[in-house]
């Protein structure tokens, strides 16, 4: 492609328009790439292996056990498997804008769908254990919630495109209303994600005398409990606008965002919900005593 085609051209020698859309290698003497830094080949290349290894893992357990939802764990990581490709070749080509874009839109997207399965797995929950437990209903959590995640994508989407263009302009115009529109996307998620928490508290409290699966309850926690962390470290970044302390500096996106997301999908891997879940309903000793007492 013409996009990747790599220039032997310095970049202190083109302007900004120039350098967006060729692949020019990073030079030292140019002004900074859009990322503040040369993004690291290496980092690109590990969370790219790791993130298709989850996809692939999770496409083969979804097909085995034909529970589809779950399916969204493997759009999330192959979404993350795409930006993190990008990533990665944008170590050859750190000024192109397009590449940028595409990768920034991605990577802040993906985890939207791991959210989706965890609310799922909560749903399945409350089927299998009992609705007395949950302050509303299995179709509730997944009604309200994902609908806030689809707001949450378009809302970030729009943002993010608005963001690069402006960025992408020569000279750069304005990209401080796209930044606000994407940090309240991310906001709209981590709201939607922290009360997903609290009504998760509520559902483990009322339900601690149920037998249920503790080795899925820690491993859903904590999945959440990730997510949540990187919405944080996002909502913050972003605030800091594009040549912000945080979005300037590779480690902090490669531990708060790649790691979190790499170990918030992967430990479903290990533990996939389905084995621990059949999503039929339970009838224990309360069940039976209430339908006694009603006479049915």
């Amino acid at each position: 492609m013409a996009l990747l085609d790599r220039s032997s051209t310095l970049a202190a020698t083109l302007d900004n328009s120039q350098r967006g859309k060729g692949c020019v290698p990073y030079d030292p003497n140019a002004t900074a790439p859009t990322y503040g830094y040369d993004p690291d080949l290496g980092a690109g290349i590990v969370f790219t292996v790791v993130f298709f290894l989850s996809m692939l893992a999770h496409i083969i357990q979804v097909t085995m056990s034909r529970k589809w939802w779950y399916s969204a764990f493997a759009l999330g990581a192959f979404g993350e498997c795409l930006g993190w490709a990008g990533r990665a070749g944008a170590h050859h080509c750190p000024y192109n804008k397009t590449l940028f874009s595409l990768q920034i839109s991605i990577l802040i997207i993906s985890p939207c769908f791991f959210s989706a399965a965890i609310y799922y797995i909560l749903g399945q929950m409350i089927t299998q254990y009992g609705r007395r437990y949950s302050l509303i209903s299995a179709r509730m959590y997944l009604a309200i919630f994902v609908s806030f995640d689809i707001i949450s994508i378009v809302i970030q989407a729009v943002g993010g495109a608005s963001a690069s263009k402006a960025g992408g302009e020569d000279p750069p115009g304005n990209t401080a209303p796209g930044t606000h529109i994407m940090m309240a996307g991310i906001i709209i998620q981590l709201v939607s994600m922290s009360a997903f928490g609290l009504l998760w508290l509520i559902f483990l409290w009322r339900a601690r005398a149920v037998p249920i699966s503790r080795v899925l309850l820690v491993v859903t926690t904590f999945s959440a409990f990730c997510i949540i962390v990187r919405n944080f470290y996002r909502a913050i970044e972003l605030s800091q606008g594009w040549e912000g302390y945080l979005i300037t500096h590779e480690v902090y996106f490669a531990v708060l965002d790649g790691a979190l997301m790499a170990l918030s999908v992967g430990v479903f891997n290990i533990f996939f919900p389905a084995r621990y879940l059949t999503g039929e309903a339970k009838l224990d000793i309360r069940d039976h005593e209430m339908l006694t007492t009603e006479g049915v």
